[in-house]
């Protein structure tokens, strides 16, 4: 099965106004649930998860932001059930037509380093499985504890790839902030949307690979929680 990286540059404007229009941005402007609406209403089953958007690197947006991500799909299958099934506007918004796509490796070798980077959810779920109840998500970082916050998300990046075929070896975190997700809460007989605070990390660095499948399940599949949300996204490059 060959995993596709998939790149978009989309419409801005026409995003921002549709994401305005149906209220899909929390307080804060996080853009991940607005980007994973655009890309379901476009792909349906078949859209990329997990996801990144790169914004312009200048305020007044100089360079064109992609939207990136990683899918089983093809781009070819994935412009044909666009085609088939995908409201106009959201190919508007995605210029699905200007997309571009290259198949990543099939297999990583053992040993090998690899540079890194990925952005992340740092949270950890407790309470499965006590009287029934549901797990629930918690910040990662301890206030109590005895290391700050940032040791604290390195320790939980390094376990993470420890349990998926791969050794940190070294991580510097390029952004950290607390950032607002809008997700949807789903009920017995109702969904509703719903905001939650929490952490947001960048990682750059250098990773090792230990478990060749392992590792190429955890590409394919992204990295911690909220992958469907603009989290997960492992890129790579020499090293």
């Amino acid at each position: 099965m060959t995993l596709h990286m998939l790149s978009f540059s989309p419409d801005i404007p026409r995003f921002s106004r549709f994401a305005a229009r149906e209220r899909l941005l929390p307080a804060g402007d996080d853009t991940g649930y607005a980007w994973h609406a655009v890309l379901a209403a476009t792909f349906g089953a078949f859209a990329p998860k997990p996801f990144i958007w790169l914004a312009p690197r200048t305020p007044q947006g100089g360079q064109q932001g992609r939207l990136l991500g990683y899918s089983i799909h093809s781009l070819d299958t994935l412009r044909s059930h666009a085609a088939a099934f995908a409201d106009p506007v959201f190919l508007d918004v995605l210029r699905i037509d200007d997309a571009a796509s290259k198949a990543m490796p099939a297999t990583y070798s053992e040993e090998r380093s690899y540079g890194f980077q990925v952005r992340v959810r740092p949270t950890i779920r407790t309470g499965a499985g006590r009287d029934g109840q549901r797990a629930k998500e918690r910040d990662a970082f301890d206030p109590s504890g005895e290391i700050d916050r940032a040791t604290c998300y390195s320790h939980w990046l390094e376990t993470a790839l420890a349990r998926n075929g791969a050794a940190l070896c070294n991580a510097h975190i390029q952004v950290l902030r607390m950032t607002t997700l809008l997700a949807r809460s789903r009920r017995e007989e109702h969904s509703q949307r719903r905001s939650t605070l929490g952490p947001d990390a960048t990682f750059t660095g250098t990773l090792r690979v230990t478990d060749a499948a392992s590792f190429a399940s955890l590409m394919e599949r992204g990295l911690g929680r909220h992958r469907a949300f603009g989290f997960g996204m492992i890129l790579l490059r020499p090293h």
